[in-house]
């Protein structure tokens, strides 16, 4: 439902975003220990703990047929400065340990980040939404047409990220589009 934004029910959402499915793996909780977990996976160098805990969901999910109709799996794109300040991109790291277990392949040069925005996790409400505005966009987009494609961020906290990168994502016409969060914040 985090991702819906101003769609009104999920039907709405899937004629409007093209989204097909949604999940995430665990919650986010403030005393919880996977918070520690991600915020080593971030910010302690230690992507391992993304990929280990990508190959952990889809084992999981593989049970519900989450992945059955998806073709390519696209991580959440960092913006380049970001990318080389922390030297790796974590939702690539999620995306990898996905694609291990599901066979499905990882596509990191069709969707970019654009705009170098400041962290979501520094903004409130409305700015989240102004923060990630049009700061994605897609490269070659004629090569993603009718595919099914699942978008794989680390955390999700209001989804304005998913919904921007999204919205950058129609130019892949035809295509419908799952997100997979390794965690949703409560």
């Amino acid at each position: 439902m985090a991702l819906w934004g101003e769609a009104q029910s999920k039907a709405a959402a899937k004629r409007v975003m093209h989204l097909d499915d949604a999940a995430s793996f665990l919650f986010y909780e403030k005393d919880h220990p996977i918070r520690s977990a991600i915020h080593k996976m971030k910010y302690a160098d230690q992507p391992m703990i993304g990929y280990w805990l990508g190959r952990q969901a889809a084992m999981e999910m593989l049970y519900a047929d989450f992945f059955d109709e998806i073709e390519v799996i696209v991580p959440m794109p960092l913006h380049p400065k970001r990318l080389r300040e922390r030297g790796y991109n974590q939702a690539e790291y999620i995306a990898k340990g996905i694609s291990e277990i599901t066979g499905i392949p990882v596509d990191t040069t069709h969707v970019t980040r654009a705009r170098n925005t400041p962290k979501q996790a520094l903004q409130r409400g409305e700015e989240r939404k102004a923060n990630v505005a049009e700061a994605f966009t897609v490269n070659h987009p004629e090569q993603m047409y009718h595919k099914h494609i699942l978008v794989v961020d680390d955390l999700v906290t209001t989804g304005e990220t998913m919904r921007s990168c999204l919205k950058a994502m129609k130019q892949f016409r035809g295509a419908t589009f799952s997100v997979f969060a390794l965690c949703k914040a409560r």
